[in-house]
């Protein structure tokens, strides 16, 4: 037997074939998502101009101060696309863009820092503000779609490597490069072993957190299947039923069952025959709704569980769904208060 190195990763793929409400389901989620990334980076760019606005400045005397306009910048964007993903669902080019949008903006706030306070070109290089990439990065999980992740990781890796080549291109002649790890952090000097840790870093946390991501997506589909199919099913039979069948600890197979002593009851509509001859089916139909609306209520009020519907006939259980010491009197007492539909 033969695996590719898709499926040793990450496992057997999950199934294309979903049924439609159930992708329309997926489709929501995400759509909630990306408005809860949308919350999350703006919380994230409005702390950041908080610090930096409370924080000390070294080269006010500068003519321009381009960290301000690039918060305001992103602060904009984020905004905008918050605004647009509560109006519509954002299709995927427009999330790539996004995502690429969103880190080429943070590196080009890294990039400001050295114009913001005069001094050579490798000062951004150790700006803490990198760390913001991984959180970007990581906000890209909450959609369950791994592709953003590795957009996200690989557009930050390109980004922090332009960046780094410009600080060899803008000190021309005069390399400030060391092979010191003190007079790195000392100095405006560049390690190069240090950036090319961080790029390390940034590709590994979006490859690990894809492959997470990607295990997890077929938990992910088969959970809102699940949801759905239960929301189904307790169209049909009573709630407490649909949530057994879903909740149970196993398969539940043909012929599992348990043996309990229980109050079985049936009911019916007395004449129901003759009263059926006199309506139109859409009557008919609305007839019973209401009829089942009203007796539903009172059983679930005494502890029975409706187990089946025939016509206008119902079975109805006392303690074997839902545990009930008192069964019997019960369902005497249920069958007291709902004689007014008998």
């Amino acid at each position: 037997m033969t695996h590719n190195i898709g499926e040793f990763l990450f496992g057997r793929a999950p199934e294309n074939s979903l049924p439609e409400r159930v992708n329309q389901a997926i489709k929501r989620q995400q759509g909630d998502s990306e408005q809860l990334i949308g919350w999350v980076q703006l919380l994230v760019v409005t702390i950041f101009g908080t610090l930096y606005a409370i924080a000390p400045k070294t080269a006010m005397n500068a003519g321009f101060h381009p960290v301000p306009w690039a918060l305001g910048l992103y602060f904009l964007f984020t905004f905008t696309r918050l605004v647009l993903s509560y109006r519509i669902h954002l299709p995927a080019p427009v999330l790539t863009l996004s995502v690429i949008a969103d880190i080429s903006l943070l590196m080009v706030l890294i990039w400001s820092f050295h114009i913001q306070y005069m001094q050579p070109a490798s000062f951004y290089l150790k700006a803490p503000t990198m760390m913001y990439v991984f959180i970007f990065i990581s906000l890209r999980a909450l959609r369950f779609d791994p592709r953003y992740i590795l957009l996200a990781g690989a557009t930050a890796a390109i980004g922090w490597l332009v960046l780094v080549f410009y600080v060899l291109w803008s000190e021309g002649g005069h390399s400030m490069i060391t092979r010191n790890y003190v007079t790195y952090l000392t100095s405006n000097s560049i390690l190069i072993g240090a950036e090319i840790d961080k790029i390390i870093s940034i590709v590994m946390v979006s490859g690990v957190l894809a492959i997470a991501v990607l295990r997890a997506q077929r938990s992910f589909k088969r959970a809102v299947s699940d949801e759905i199919a239960a929301r189904d099913l307790s169209r049909f039979v009573s709630r407490e039923v649909a949530e057994r069948i879903t909740h149970a600890d196993q398969q539940i197979r043909p012929g599992d069952g348990e043996a309990v002593n229980a109050t079985v009851m049936f009911t019916d509509i007395e004449g129901f025959s003759t009263i059926s001859e006199t309506l139109s089916p859409t009557e008919l139909a609305q007839m019973l709704n209401a009829y089942f609306t009203a007796t539903s209520a009172v059983i679930e009020k005494f502890g029975g569980v409706i187990t089946q519907f025939q016509g206008d006939a119902m079975l109805i259980t006392f303690n074997a769904v839902k545990p009930d010491p008192h069964h019997a009197k019960n369902a005497i007492s249920h069958s007291a208060g709902n004689s007014a539909f008998m």
